[in-house]
Formats: structure tokens, sequence, C-alpha cells
């Protein structure tokens, strides 16, 4: 339920939800000088009760730099939408996505903390329409280790390094690798970085699983072998070569151990994972748990931690004001250890509550737990939930949202014959590229997509709602389209997008740079020498929408938009990225098998040469994949497939 009206400025505050945390100080300035000029165009959307902001983090900031700058009044009318605060992480989330791009790791970040407010992963994929193997790799990522993630939002790591070094769950392993190999270019591939994180060789004395079963004297104990050299001492005891698997018998034995105490308390299921899996863990809901207290002993030994972690927050607190005194330096070393204790305290008070939680005996009929080894610890997760038992949970308690988190459908991963989705985001860039250069030769129909804009910004205006026109019309220098972010992956189609860049730099370059000679230059120019400026400007917006619908869908057909005129499938944009499902597909729709002698010989090529041949046969055919196909595409791909076909029946009779 939303509430569209006003608030005074002072009495909002930017939410901790806000996902955009990685913010550039210049656009602010810039979007502070653009409303005072021309005041807020879009509402802020603020929670109810408290009016955090949630949604309009940019705007918010940019707001605040003009009243501190006492351009605008601290109680100033500022337009908001007030939303549930169940919503509020969504909300946010759904803004920044659907406009200016969001740095990744804000993304990662927000679908993390969308599953800890019980938001299942479907849910998160349709709300934001992406897959839920999409919403279960961006998990993964966000738990990368939190030094990673700041050389990540730096842009010192690109993305696909980042999924190398997600290997390994173990964040110090993470580290380690990205610290030794990432001054060297040949060595910090992603490939590279991938075979260095899934290593065999293991440090004895730095290793937590050989610290869970006893240390490395149990492991030789159990006919291990540790390899030794002249640095090796009771601190450095050696190498482990774990190629034998001995280690992880070791540690699965003990974690059974744990395991069958588990079981006799009555679950449906115990599993045990020698390492922590993050995705797998994600997919599993968790069961209601009963209302309860503690027993009296185990609640005096919480209240004894709380106690102490007041205290140590509270000394902490002093320590930090004394920060900046004359004459006193804070004890940094104290503040650290204290830190450290105050985590650890936390930590204890969430293992105890685990512990004792209780859950209703038909829930534990259908729900089952874990028992993990993590950082060396065991670590037991009681009341969670399958896919296939969330109905059988949800019944016996009574409640169909019961469960909380998970997968609601079951995971079949990427199908052999599906798109990865870097390939389909790479083949919609591609699409989106032919789009601007097409606008841009076509000024009717870019002042058509212009006025579409300056409509829905009116309107906008008047009721604080968002517009749907396939364009954001942030004119910038994002070729890629700036809503729909589909990065375009393969070399020549990157040379493309790079000379398209030109292209538009090009229509501008001899015009003046001061504002008013560039005003003067422009009111003399010819109307079509004009149109051409514009329809430029308006194209390199232009951010179509995955699906042919809509505005975007009206945009393609008024340019009579005809992909096969831009794309040309090859080895290194799709076949070579494709499985052989799809390449024999895409034989059969063009009519380019011409026998059954053919499709068996086809068959039994290798990948890499079976892409070759199929490349040099589709060329010049104007078929083009499925995603990116306009209708003008399609009739065109059919017509090639007729007379293969009457051929075909031709040399059977």
């Amino acid at each position: 339920m939303t509430t569209l009206t006003t608030l005074p400025f002072n009495q909002l505050h930017l939410s901790a939800k806000n996902v955009r945390a990685t913010e550039n100080a210049v656009g602010i300035d810039a979007l502070a000088k653009s409303i005072l000029a021309q005041g807020l165009l879009q509402n802020l959307v603020v929670t109810a009760g408290d009016h955090a902001v949630v949604a309009g983090g940019r705007r918010y900031r940019a707001l605040a730099m003009l009243v501190s700058e006492g351009k605008i009044a601290a109680d100033a009318q500022v337009p908001v939408r007030i939303v549930d605060e169940q919503e509020s992480t969504s909300a946010s989330l759904t803004e920044n996505i659907s406009r200016e791009a969001m740095h990744p790791a804000d993304e990662f970040a927000a679908f993390q903390r969308l599953t800890t407010e019980g938001w299942s992963i479907d849910r998160i994929a349709d709300a934001f329409s992406v897959t839920p193997l999409v919403v279960e790799r961006r998990l993964r990522l966000a738990e990368a280790a939190p030094a990673l993630m700041v050389e990540f939002k730096n842009s010192q790591i690109t993305t696909d390094q980042l999924i190398a070094l997600c290997s390994t769950e173990d964040h110090e392993r993470q580290v380690s690798v990205w610290k030794r190999l990432k001054g060297h270019s040949w060595q910090s591939t992603p490939e590279a970085l991938r075979r260095a994180a899934l290593g065999t060789d293991i440090d004895a004395s730095e290793d937590a699983p050989v610290e869970f079963i006893g240390g490395v004297h149990a492991y030789q104990d159990a006919g291990g072998t540790v390899r030794r050299d002249l640095f090796s001492d009771e601190t450095n005891c050696g190498i482990i070569e774990n190629d034998t698997g001995l280690l992880d018998e070791l540690v699965g034995k003990k974690l059974e151990s744990l395991a069958s105490e588990v079981r006799a308390q009555g679950w449906s299921w115990v599993d045990v994972w020698p390492e922590f899996d993050s995705t797998a863990f994600h997919r599993l809901g968790r069961a209601p748990r009963a209302e309860g207290r503690l027993p009296a002993e185990v609640q005096a030994k919480v209240d004894e931690l709380e106690k102490e972690h007041a205290e140590l927050d509270a000394e902490s607190e002093r320590l930090q004001n004394e920060d900046g005194s004359e004459n006193v330096e804070p004890d940094d070393d104290r503040l650290q250890e204290i830190w450290d204790r105050m985590q650890h305290i936390e930590a204890e008070i969430e293992r105890i509550a685990e512990a004792e939680a209780t859950f209703a005996p038909e829930v534990m009929a259908s729900a089952g737990a874990l028992v993990i080894l993590q950082k060396g610890v065991a670590r037991i997760e009681r009341g969670m939930v399958k896919t296939a038992d969330r109905k059988a949970v949800a019944a016996a308690v009574g409640q169909k949202d019961a469960v909380q988190g998970g997968r609601e459908t079951e995971p079949a991963g990427r199908k052999g014959d599906e798109l990865s989705d870097a390939l389909r985001r790479s083949l919609l860039g591609h699409r989106n590229l032919a789009a601007q250069m097409e606008t841009a030769r076509n000024a009717h129909i870019a002042k058509v997509l212009l006025a579409c804009w300056t409509v829905q910004r009116i309107r906008s205006t008047a009721d604080y709602s968002r517009g749907t026109a396939p364009t954001d019309l942030t004119l910038g220098q994002d070729y890629e389209g700036t809503r729909t972010r589909h990065p375009i992956t393969d070399a020549e189609g990157l040379g493309k997008a790079s000379k398209w860049a030109k292209q538009c730099a090009a229509c501008v370059g001899d015009l003046p740079k001061a504002e008013e000679a560039l005003w003067d230059a422009l009111a003399a120019l010819k109307p079509t020498e004009l149109d051409n400026i514009i329809a430029h400007g308006v194209a390199i917006s232009v951010s179509l929408d995955s699906k042919p619908t809509g505005l975007t869908g009206k945009l393609l057909a008024a340019l009579n938009f005809d992909m096969a005129a831009h794309f040309e499938p090859t080895v290194d944009n799709y076949f070579g990225r494709v499985s052989r499902g799809l390449i024999m597909e895409a034989m059969e729709e063009a009519g380019q098998i011409q026998h059954t002698s053919d499709r068996d010989g086809l068959k039994a090529m290798k990948k890499g040469e079976l892409a070759l041949v199929v490349q040099e046969r589709m060329q010049g055919l104007g078929w083009v994949p499925t995603v990116i196909r306009s209708s003008k595409g399609a009739a065109k791909a059919k017509a090639k497939t007729k007379p293969q076909a009457k051929k075909k029946a031709k040399g059977k009779r």
C-alpha cells in the first residue's frame, strides 16, 4: 500500500536499506544544480512512520547539499511516496536497477538483504525479471571476502575475476590468491585464479579442517603424509598433500558423529556438509520456531553475555569520544580488542538461541537440519526446509507463507540447450546498439520518442509517477543501454560499439563548448543538421526492454527494425558459446542440414570444429537467435527454410 504526499525535508533521513552504496560525488553536484533549476521532478520513496528514504538516495543527497549551502530551506516540502516497511528494500532495489545502473556490489548486497527479510529466491527473481539461477549467483558473490568487495567496488577486480575467486568459500584463500596473483596479468585471468583457488596443497598450520580433526598429529596418526622443509617447526608445521582424500574422510567421520546426535532429536533429515555451500544453503527455507522460553540456566548465561556486551559498548563509546581531544590518544589496540569480543559475544548469543530453538513435532516431521564445517567449527542449522517439503510444513503450521526464504521451485540450473545469462545479455546488447544506430538515422522517430518522454515527464511532475518509455534519456556516454544493462562481450561487437561512440562524438565535435556560443551555432544550423544532432542525442539513450513489447515494440516497428541487418552469428558471438543442441537447431531452422548423413556428420564433429563449420554455412542467410530476432527477421528465416525443405523432399523421391 503506497501514499503520495509531501513532507518537510528535515523530517526525512537516509535509510540503511537504500541499496545504492557506491556513489559519484560529481554526479550528486550535477543533480543538485538540476534540482535547483527545475525542481525535484521525481518523488522520493520513504517508509511509513520513520520517513526513512529507501529509494531516491541520490536525490536526497542532492537536496541535503542544497540545504547545507543555504540554497533551499531545511523545511522545504519534498514530494514523497510512502511505502510499507516490508517493501522498503524491494522499492530501493527496483528503482536503482530500473534507472541509473547500480554498482553490481550494491545489487549483490541488496539481494542478500531481501533473503534475510524472508523473501524467497523465486520472489526476488520475479520482482526483478531475472532467473532464480541469476539470483543465486548474485547471492554467492555477495559472500566474497570483504577485502575483495572493497577492491571490486573500486573497479580493481572484474566480475569474472571475483566469480573465479569465489570458487572457494574460504575468505582467507580468496584474499591470499588474489594478493599473490593480481600483479601478473597472465596469472590473474579468471581461469588462472580459479585453478589457484581450488589448489589441493594445504598449509597444515593454517587449515581449519586440520584444526577441526585435532591438528596435524591426528592427521599423521591416521596415516597421512605431511611434507616439511627447512622452515617447518611447531608453528609452520608443513604441507599436507590431500590427493588421497584422507583429510576429507577424517572430517566426515567427526561431522557424522555430531549428525547422529542431531538425528536423535527427531528431524526428518540431517545432512552433513564438510564445506559451507552458500548456493545450496540459500535454496533451503526456514521453518517457524515454536514459542517458548529459554531454560533458566541458559537465560542466565545470555543475560551475562548481554551485560558484558553493554559494558564493552559503553567503553568503546568512551574511547571513540576521546579521539581528537587535546593530549589524548585513542587506544586503537583496545578498541579492536573490544570490537572483536563484542562480535564474539553476538555470535555466541546467536549460537545459543539456535541451539535452544524449539520446533513443533509436526514441523520436525517435514523439516531437517544441517551439520556444517565452517572455518574449523561445526555449525548446526536446525529447521531447514527443502523445496519439496514447503507445502507440508505450511500445512502443519496452518499458514500458507510459514516457510521463510529458500526456493519455491526445484532448481534445475541452466539446461544444456538454454543460453547463458552472459550470452543473453550480450545478444540484447547487440540489439540495443543496433536500435540506437537506426534511431540516429531517423530524426522523426527520434523526435517522437523524445515527445513520448516529454509527455510522461509532464505527467510525472503532476502525479509523481514514473513513465514507461523505453529510454531514460540520460544523455551521457553509456552506449550499452543505460536502463537494461546488457553489455556486449564479443570483440567484433565491442569494436562496433566503439565506432558508434566515435560517430556520436563526431556529430558535435566542431560545435563550440561555451554555452552562449553553442546556442548561436545551433540556432544557425539548417533544420536537417539540427535534426541530426537531436537524433544522435536521443539515440545514445535508447535502452530497449528485453521483451519487444510496449513502447519498445512500437519503436522497433516504427524503425522497420531488422536485426539481421546488424548481426551475423559467429563462433565468437554465438556458436562457440552455446550447446550442440542449439547449434543444430539453428541449422535446422535455416534449412542448412541437407540429408541424414550430413546431420550425422555434423553431430560427430568436436564442438569447436562444428561451430566453425556452422559459421561458414550460415553466413549471409540473415539468421539471428530468437532472443533478439525481429518479426521481419523471423519471416526472413522462414523464407530461407522453405527452398531447402523442398530440396530435401525432392531428394527423397
